[in-house]
């Protein structure tokens, strides 16, 4: 991975996508490129993007570099930027400036009418619905256990014996469930559990972690796992979109107005395996400290809140990261942002087996196999969905 200087965020990544509706070359890597400078205006100059503030150009980007570009905040886009974003169909996230998620531009949607076409005859399917959720629910709950199992060697700690014994019980459960509403009951039971024994990983736990609290986040660790939950489903968003699916459709995650139920599905078995074991680690390495957050909120953080969050059903901000969460008691700084994006990246960019091509790959791109053999299971070309499991 190449980190450029400081305040850039530009993390290289590599690139294996052969369905991307562009006219550019596919370059072995491309850039996902994160902007966090405040007050700032993107303008497009030739084949590049001019980040500014004024008059002064803080940074550039190439053009047939760019992957995806995360923009966090008061950042604007020329016409002229937008227009080239769709023509390149560059994927464009835009999030507050503490991590929400707001929206994207997405450029021609996929034409892969017939794969959505059967993910809808699929889901509408009773038995396969349970199938495939008892699937997911199972691949999270395995690779739950191992991060505690981990944990449990590493520290000695012989008290979460009872969390990895008391998730391997639920795991029989969700074998023999029937009905999905048993199968979100199982997942919640043992999360609690999970989150438990979580605790128990973090050296000295002075961070002062008790137990997920999702909205607002109450302590540094819960702050950086709603974080790291967000961008971990942007990056699901974008497989999802790219293969050709329909991200509201799920089976897990019920239907509800403007939730992306099959992102939010195909990203559980994800959590433990990139997001939590990320922040045991910034914590336990002593990458992220204390004096990386903050009580309190901004005031332009607050009147964003009163702004975008009056109007917000609860009942569709139950459990996914989407959603737009009222002013934050515990965020970070912008400098321990920046410590925890970079992280991140290199995160996705760290390579491991993937079990079903017995390829080396990184997060990301094993992600994206991910969603591709879950489009095969849909097609009928595979029999079952088989999650990635930690070993």
């Amino acid at each position: 991975m190449e980190c450029l200087p400081f305040g850039s965020w530009h993390i290289t990544v590599k690139c294996v996508d052969v369905n991307y509706n562009t006219r550019r070359p596919l370059l072995e890597t491309m850039v996902v490129a994160y902007i966090l400078e405040q007050n700032t205006s993107i303008r497009l100059e030739g084949e590049r993007l001019l980040v500014q503030r004024k008059k002064d150009t803080l940074r550039t980007l190439h053009i047939y570099k760019l992957k995806q570009l995360v923009l966090f905040g008061n950042i604007s886009l020329t016409p002229a930027v937008i227009t080239r974003l769709f023509r390149e169909n560059i994927d464009t996230v835009f999030m507050s400036r503490a991590g929400r998620y707001m929206g994207r531009l997405q450029g021609q949607f996929s034409k892969n009418i017939t794969l959505r076409h059967e993910q809808f005859a699929r889901m509408m399917d009773a038995g396969y619905a349970v199938e495939t959720a008892r699937a997911i629910v199972a691949g999270k709950l395995a690779n739950m256990r191992s991060v505690l199992m981990r944990i449990k060697r590493s520290r000695d700690e012989a008290a979460l014996g009872k969390q990895v014994a008391g998730i391997k019980k639920i795991m029989g459960k969700v074998r023999q469930a029937t009905d999905l509403d048993s199968l979100r009951g199982y997942e919640g039971s043992a999360s609690a559990m999970y989150f438990e024994g979580f605790a128990r990983g973090l050296l000295g736990n002075e961070v002062g972690f008790e137990k997920r609290v999702r909205r607002p986040p109450t302590d540094p660790v819960n702050a950086l796992l709603s974080l790291g939950y967000t961008l971990l489903l942007n990056s699901v968003m974008n497989a999802v979109c790219m293969v050709g699916f329909d991200p509201y459709l799920g089976t897990l995650h019920a239907v509800e107005y403007g939730r992306p139920s099959l992102v939010l599905d195909l990203m559980e078995e994800w959590r433990p395996l990139v997001v939590d074991t990320l922040v045991l680690s910034v914590f336990n390495l002593k990458t992220l400290t204390l004096s990386d957050f903050k009580k309190g909120v901004d005031v332009d953080e607050s009147e964003e809140t009163r702004e975008n969050g009056d109007s917000l059903d609860e009942k569709s901000a139950v459990t996914d990261e989407l959603s737009r969460e009222p002013a934050l008691p515990v965020r970070l700084t912008d400098d321990g942002f920046r410590k925890f994006i970079v992280q991140f990246e290199r995160k996705m960019n760290q390579k491991i087996r993937h079990r079903l091509t017995g390829q080396q790959l990184s997060y990301r791109d094993c992600i994206r196999e991910q969603v591709r053999h879950f489009a095969r299971v849909v097609r009928g070309e595979e029999k079952a969905y088989r999650p990635m499991v930690m070993r």
